[in-house]
């Protein structure tokens, strides 16, 4: 963490002119997210005060290389968002158990100490395997992989996806953190 970066302080010394300008300036990205997704302004609401713990433990408790704490903060909302999408929920049944907050908290932790392990080891990459992945995470077709990136053929593609798909498997699993963050 960049302990002179100014915004940050502010957030962990609990400034008021921090916490709004982040509920000026992130929350309605953050609203408008959910919302478009079937969720409601108060889940919403919910979501963001949730990120906005975690983040302040996260930074309190660990060393983080934030470059950009809002986007940080709209990432870390995605994946509550995620989670809570995830969770098939029955109402009205007693035999369902509830799931201790904690407990969740801390599963949510390690899911994003896995995301930000991936993120950092895709930036390792070059940048035509970054594009290439991204693409094909998206679902993009290998017709139109070959199309973007001028390859001689769809199994050319499937190939370098291939390639790349296994070089940042092979940077993830080398890394320390892997095993303590192996589900």
């Amino acid at each position: 963490m960049n302990k002179k970066d100014p915004f940050i302080d502010g957030f962990l010394n609990g400034k008021p002119d921090i916490f709004n300008k982040l509920y000026t300036e992130s929350f309605p990205a953050v609203q408008r997210y959910i919302v478009s997704r079937g969720g409601s302004k108060a889940t919403a609401e919910d979501i963001f005060h949730n990120a906005l713990v975690i983040l302040f433990v996260k930074l309190k408790n660990e060393e983080l290389q934030i470059q950009s704490f809002k986007n940080y903060l709209f990432t870390v909302c995605k994946n509550l968002w995620r989670r809570e999408c995830s969770q098939n929920r029955v109402t009205n049944l007693p035999s369902t158990p509830l799931i201790d907050e904690a407990v969740d908290l801390a599963k949510f932790s390690i899911e994003q100490k896995q995301w930000d392990l991936y993120q950092e080891k895709l930036k390792e990459l070059s940048e035509n395997c970054r594009k290439l992945l991204l693409l094909s995470f998206k679902k993009i077709t290998y017709k139109e992989i070959v199309k973007v990136f001028n390859y001689a053929s769809e199994t050319v593609a499937r190939q370098r996806v291939f390639k790349c798909k296994s070089r940042l498997t092979k940077l993830i699993k080398k890394d320390s953190r892997y095993l303590r963050l192996k589900p």
